[in-house]
C-alpha cells in the first residue's frame, strides 16, 4: 500500500460531506487476516488509521507511543479477553498529513504482510515505535545535513565492512540504531561510527560520556569514514540504502529490522526525492581500538556533578590507536573467527 493509495482513501470519505459525530472509515486491507482501515474523525475532521483485532493478541502491559504530528487512542469494542479492540492513530497536525499518509501507507503493508493476529500487532507496535522517532525527526525539519553524514556513514561500514565479516543477516542484526549508545554491537563488543570531512585537519564529535569508555563494554572499537561532497559520482543516501535492501532482500528478519532502524533514523522512501544531494564518497576508513589513553572523556575522568558532555576530538590525535579490521573480526566476530 502507497501513501497515495491512503490519500486517496481520505478525500474520498472527505468528500462525502458526512457529518455524523465519530469515525468514518473504508477498509484498505485485503484478506480476513486484518482489518485496517483509513478514516475520518468528525467533528474534528483529522484523518487516520484504524486496526481492528483481537484483544488477545495484545500483550498486557502494551505501551502505546505517541508521536509528533499524531496521538494513539485504544477503543475496545468487545470487551473480554477474547473481545475486539481498535487502535486508531490520529493525525493532530494538518501540516505533517503528507508525512504522516506515509506513516500510514507503510505501517499497513508490513502488517498485512504477516500471517496472524498477534504477528500483525507485534510489527504494527515496532513499525509505529520506528515511526515515533521519524516523526520527531520530521518535526524538527527533516534530516539535517550532519544526521544524514552520520547515516550514510553507518550504511557504508555495514556494507564495506561488516557484511564481508559478518554475512548480510548478522551485520543488520548487530546494527543498534540512533539511540543507542553504540551504533553496533555484538556479544557486548561495541563498534561507534563517526563522519567527518576527508580533507584539512578532521574532527569527529561525541555526544555522551560514556560513549567511548571502553570499561562499559567487553571491547570498543571507533570506526572514523572520511567523506567528500561530489558532483555525479560516488553516491547518495536513497542509492546506498537500495543497495543495503537488495543484499537482504533473501532474510526477512533483516529485512524488518533494516526498514525499522531506517525510519527510526529519519529515512522513509516516500522522502527520498528530497534527498539526491549530497552525493557522497567515503574515502578510505580509519578503524581505532579504544584503549588505554585514546583522546576522549570518560565519567571518571570529569569533575564531581558532570552529568552530561559533547565534545570533538581531532582524527589525527588517534593515530597511536589504529588497529586493522582482523583485529575487529577477532573481538567482534569472535564466535566465527575464533575466541578472542
Amino acid at each position: 500500500m502507497t501513501p497515495d493509495t491512503v490519500e486517496d482513501t481520505w478525500r474520498t470519505i472527505e468528500a462525502e460531506g458526512r457529518t455524523e459525530r465519530g469515525w468514518h472509515v473504508r477498509k484498505v486491507s485485503d484478506g480476513p487476516v486484518h482489518e485496517l482501515q483509513a478514516g475520518r474523525r468528525m467533528p474534528s475532521g483529522s484523518v487516520g488509521l484504524l486496526y481492528e483485532l483481537d484483544a488477545s493478541a495484545v500483550p498486557s502491559g502494551t505501551e502505546w507511543p505517541d508521536g509528533k504530528g499524531f496521538r494513539t487512542k485504544v477503543e475496545t469494542l468487545v470487551p473480554g479477553s477474547t473481545g475486539r479492540i481498535r487502535v486508531a492513530l490520529e493525525l493532530t497536525v494538518p501540516q505533517y498529513r503528507e508525512v504522516f499518509g506515509a506513516l500510514c501507507g507503510d505501517i499497513s503493508e508490513v502488517v498485512m504482510a504477516t500471517k496472524t493476529s498477534r504477528a500483525g500487532f507485534s510489527t504494527f507496535l515496532r513499525r509505529l515505535h520506528a515511526w515515533q522517532k521519524f516523526m520527531q525527526i520530521h518535526a524538527d525539519r527533516g534530516l539535517s545535513n550532519e544526521k544524514i553524514r552520520g547515516l550514510f556513514a553507518e550504511l557504508h561500514v555495514i556494507e564495506a565492512m561488516l557484511m564481508p565479516m559478518l554475512g548480510e543477516a548478522e551485520a543488520i542484526s548487530v546494527w543498534q540504531g540512533p539511540h543507542a549508545l553504540h551504533d553496533f554491537d555484538r556479544n557486548g563488543h561495541a563498534l561507534e561510527v563517526k563522519s567527518g570531512a576527508a580533507t584539512g585537519d578532521p574532527v569527529f564529535h561525541v555526544s555522551r560520556l560514556d560513549q567511548l569508555d571502553e570499561t562499559t563494554v567487553r571491547s570498543l572499537h571507533l570506526a572514523f569514514v572520511p567523506l567528500t561532497e561530489v558532483t555525479g559520482r560516488g553516491s547518495n543516501l536513497p542509492e546506498i540504502v537500495a543497495r543495503l535492501r537488495a543484499r537482504v532482500k533473501s532474510y526477512p528478519g533483516a529485512e524488518q529490522r533494516l526498514e525499522d532502524l531506517l525510519v527510526g533514523s529519519g529515512y522513509h522512501e516516500s522522502q527520498a526525492s528530497l534527498l539526491a544531494e549530497p552525493r557522497l564518497v567515503a574515502r578510505d576508513m580509519l578503524l581505532h581500538r579504544v584503549e588505554g589513553n585514546f583522546p576522549r572523556l570518560r565519567r571518571d575522568s570529569v569533575a564531581a556533578g558532570i552529568v552530561s558532555g559533547r565534545y570533538a576530538v581531532r582524527v589525527a590525535s588517534c593515530s597511536d590507536w589504529l588497529a586493522v579490521t582482523d583485529d575487529l573480526a577477532r573481538t567482534f566476530g569472535e564466535d566465527l573467527h575464533g575466541a578472542a
